[in-house]
């Protein structure tokens, strides 16, 4: 299959299940926890290890933003465990969109800077989090973030291409 269209489906795939995560959080948390390891453990071990560092990344980005005030997030603990489940998934996609030769570095970074901060916003309208500062500043802030993650994950893969 090519490459492109892999990657495509993967993210159309992590869309979707990102919606009934965030619509559904704790009441599906064996379900949404469990898809997220069983994808990890599909992916080949530099994929595997790649995906779990930037998980980690993610959730202590997220952790960041909570000590700091900018937002909360509904369910238990600093980091809910659907949020644990989302950045494991989502760091499953993104090592396949970043393995990519297909997708521009430039394009991949401009990406996260977008979309992972949009999806904070629509996340905060469906309920499952609140933001507590302007959302002018929290957008920035977290752009700022997600387009470090990307740098910082393509570096791991050692793509120095733009």
């Amino acid at each position: 299959m090519n490459s492109l269209l892999r990657a495509g489906l993967a993210a159309i795939a992590f869309d979707i299940y990102w919606t009934l995560v965030v619509l559904f959080r704790e009441r599906g948390i064996t379900l949404w926890l469990g898809l997220a390891l069983v994808v990890c453990f599909m992916l080949p071990a530099g994929a595997r290890r790649h995906a779990l560092i930037i998980a980690l990344v993610g959730c202590g980005l997220d952790t960041f933003h909570v000590l700091a005030g900018r937002i909360t997030f509904q369910g238990n603990g600093l980091v809910p465990l659907w949020m644990v489940a989302l950045w494991v998934m989502f760091s499953c996609v993104w090592s396949v969109l970043a393995r990519s030769r297909s997708v521009p570095l430039l394009l991949l970074v401009l990406l996260a800077a977008t979309g992972g901060p949009l999806a904070y916003l629509l996340g905060a309208y469906l309920g499952a989090m609140t933001i507590h500062v302007p959302v002018w500043q929290a957008l920035a802030w977290l752009s700022t973030g997600w387009a470090c993650l990307a740098l910082l994950s393509c570096g791991l893969l050692h793509r120095g291409r733009a």
